[in-house]
């Protein structure tokens, strides 16, 4: 944080504006909105679960833009789009214009705001890649533990029209021009990597000057970017899927269905919300402590472990007879986030040279926000079923474990070996990243 403090903030900047496109502030609008224009709530969340499915399926194309396109100029177009949804959905009078400014507010919130925050520091740093992105996601439950309160007072004095505006001018009034301010003058942090820049490009730092930047060889930098065929087509990454959804398709729909549980375990539904707290918190030390353990032992040897907190979480929901029993389960659960929250980015660049970043990376999430999509129908369906409430959260438990053996599995020599990539040798003063000129 000393020696890099702007491309810190640039990246804690956008994972905090990705608030505006998540669940968890898009659901306090849902009964004003819905009264606003006649929509039952049900009738919403199934709007909102095919708005969610459509911007993971366009995010592959659009993310995969950032490895080609300036950083800056890549988190400004996206936080005008972002804009335009918050002042499209303030005005929507009809079902299609709320589905145009909701499709908006996802893709360009949840999906490429997140994008920037994750893919701009990953590619800046390297040897402290694990501490950078942990300072960088603190954005989220910032995010989280200041919003909601915000808007929700904001709803009451000005209406949720007027609520959406201010979101909109907040981001090109102050978010804007906060971005600017923080990478303009820093031409390695906005420069296209290697393999995708044109010849003509000359806002790159000279390579002496770039301590952190893994670079490719003379051979491969003349080879035209071929994109990621060969990550998609080995094993390794089929076997470890499972372990990136496990996460958001679990939580996603324990949490949507949280009512349900504590009515069929008779524990107060309160709490599960006190709970949130405790989740924050621990999601908070979760990234904080992986981040120095990415540096040390590698994102890869880490990443088959870190869907234990939750299972034993789940284990522990199980079994809960009484409210004092939630708040440890969502300390496991909370973990859990934090540590997926770093190591999904942190593995990226293990995999692919640093040219591929963004496009591997916004193919990955797309994955990830499909099966966050999928959780709760699937549980839905089982609950309609009457299938036990103890069955499904150890099949659960058991899905988790599975996922961990195949993740573990993937590891094991011969299911995939990244491409070389040579590297500059670190500089002890400049290992946590080199300043641009201001």
């Amino acid at each position: 944080m000393r020696q890099s403090p702007r491309p810190l903030a640039f990246g804690a900047l956008h994972s905090f504006g990705s608030a505006f496109g998540q669940t968890f502030l898009i659901a306090l609008f849902v009964p004003f909105i819905s009264q606003s224009l006649g929509i039952s709530e049900t009738g919403f969340a199934n709007i909102y679960a095919g708005i969610t499915i459509a911007s993971a399926c366009a995010l592959p194309f659009v993310g995969r833009m950032i490895d080609r396109i300036d950083m800056l100029r890549y988190s400004l177009l996206v936080m005008i789009f972002l804009a335009i949804g918050c002042f499209v959905t303030s005005g929507a009078e009809n079902i299609y214009v709320l589905i145009a400014g909701m499709f908006i507010l996802r893709f360009g919130g949840q999906g490429l705001m997140s994008h920037v925050s994750m893919t701009s520091i990953a590619r800046y740093f390297d040897r402290s890649r694990g501490r950078a992105l942990a300072i960088a996601a603190f954005g989220f439950p910032m995010a989280e533990a200041i919003m909601p309160a915000l808007f929700l007072g904001l709803i009451a004095a000005l209406g949720w029209r007027m609520a959406f505006v201010g979101a909109g001018i907040v981001i090109l009034a102050v978010m804007l021009p906060l971005a600017l301010w923080l990478v303009r003058g820093n031409a390695r942090f906005r420069a296209i990597p290697a393999n995708n820049a044109n010849a003509e490009i000359s806002t790159k730092a000279p390579a002496e000057t770039q301590p952190n930047t893994p670079i490719q060889n003379a051979d491969d930098v003349s080879k035209k970017t071929t994109a990621h065929p060969r990550l998609f087509k080995s094993v390794y990454i089929w076997l470890t899927i499972p372990m990136l959804a496990g996460q958001p398709l679990v939580l996603t729909a324990l949490f949507f269905h949280q009512s349900v549980i504590a009515s069929q375990k008779s524990i107060d539904l309160g709490w599960f919300a006190a709970g949130f707290t405790v989740f924050a918190i621990t999601s908070v030390i979760g990234a904080f402590g992986s981040g120095p353990l990415i540096d040390k032992f590698g994102a890869r040897r880490l990443f088959p472990w870190h869907l234990l907190p939750l299972m034993g979480g789940v284990v522990v929901l199980t079994f809960a007879e009484t409210g004092q029993i939630i708040p440890v389960y969502m300390a496991l659960a909370g973990f859990t986030t934090g540590c997926a929250t770093t190591l999904r980015t942190a593995i990226v660049p293990d995999l692919v040279p640093i040219s591929e970043i963004g496009s591997v990376r916004s193919s990955l999430t797309a994955i990830m926000v499909l099966a966050s999509s999928a959780g709760p129908p699937i549980y839905g369906w089982l609950f309609a079923a009457h299938v036990a409430l103890p069955t499904i959260l150890m099949a659960t438990v058991i899905g988790m474990a599975v996922a961990t053996l195949l993740s573990w599995l993937a590891e094991r020599p011969g299911f995939y070996q990244p491409p070389h990539l040579g590297t500059v040798p670190h500089r002890r003063h400049a290992a946590q990243g080199h300043q641009g000129s201001k």
